[in-house]
């Protein structure tokens, strides 16, 4: 297995770009213009779509054969299964033109979000396989392991149910080596409008900031010398006269 991987993977780095083959079978010139005009419109540089009538749903303008009964007037296709065939019998004298009516059927055969380019590239370019975000060689591991299986498998990438040599061909046009992306470190958000700190630090006086006021001892008080009054007469003397 891990040969063939191997061999694989070299086989695809030196593969140029395929274009999609879309495995329908429109029988007659009128039907087969009309789905190679409806592809060339789905197209895109990357991923062609090119009509692969090698085998694939049978479209056939009007009824054929067992199946060849009046057609409802309101539809413009229906869907028949005759023995393992499957078919889309588009009315002749239906409500729409065969161009859109082509449209509108392959929208669902295809399994189409919507008639567009981008559609159709996330339809055609699914090889994704494990979902990882990455076409890598993981995904052609998981494609190699399904080579040759039929049905609804993994890997089937033109979705004619089966894997073989066409996917790996779809799978090549997808397949980019890319070096994994560089990790980013994480940002580092800052506050929108970070709130000065006011709590001061112990022993460390904010510029500009006053402190908190040193009380002052009290003075005490200096009591008034007496003012000395008249002195007293010494015994005997007479008192002095009042001025």
């Amino acid at each position: 297995m891990r040969g063939a991987l191997l061999l694989a993977s070299a086989l695809l780095l030196a593969a140029p770009a395929a274009a999609v083959g879309v495995k329908l079978r429109p029988q007659g010139e009128a039907l087969t213009q009309a789905v190679q005009a409806a592809l060339a419109e789905l197209s895109t540089k990357d991923i062609p779509l090119t009509l692969d009538p090698a085998s694939g749903t049978t479209l056939t303008l009007g009824g054929v054969g067992v199946s060849a009964a009046p057609f409802n007037p309101d539809v413009a296709a229906r869907v028949v299964t005759v023995g393992n065939e499957r078919r889309i019998e588009f009315n002749p004298s239906g409500p729409l033109p065969l161009a859109d009516a082509v449209r509108q059927e392959l929208t669902r055969e295809l399994g189409l979000k919507e008639w567009t380019p981008a559609a159709a590239g996330a339809r055609f370019g699914g090889a994704d396989l494990n979902a990882d975000g990455m076409v890598d060689l993981v995904d052609l591991a998981i494609l190699m392991e399904n080579l040759g299986k039929e049905g609804a498998v993994t890997g089937d990438l033109n979705q004619d149910r089966r894997v073989n040599d066409a996917d790996l061909r779809v799978f090549s046009s997808l397949y980019r080596i890319t070096d994994p992306p560089a990790p980013q470190p994480a940002p580092i958000t800052a506050p929108a409008n970070p709130a000065p700190s006011t709590a001061p630090t112990p022993g460390t006086a904010t510029p500009g900031t006053p402190g908190p006021a040193t009380p002052t001892p009290p003075t005490p008080a200096t009591p008034n010398p007496p003012t000395p009054g008249p002195a007293a007469p010494a015994p005997g003397e007479p008192p002095p006269s009042a001025p």
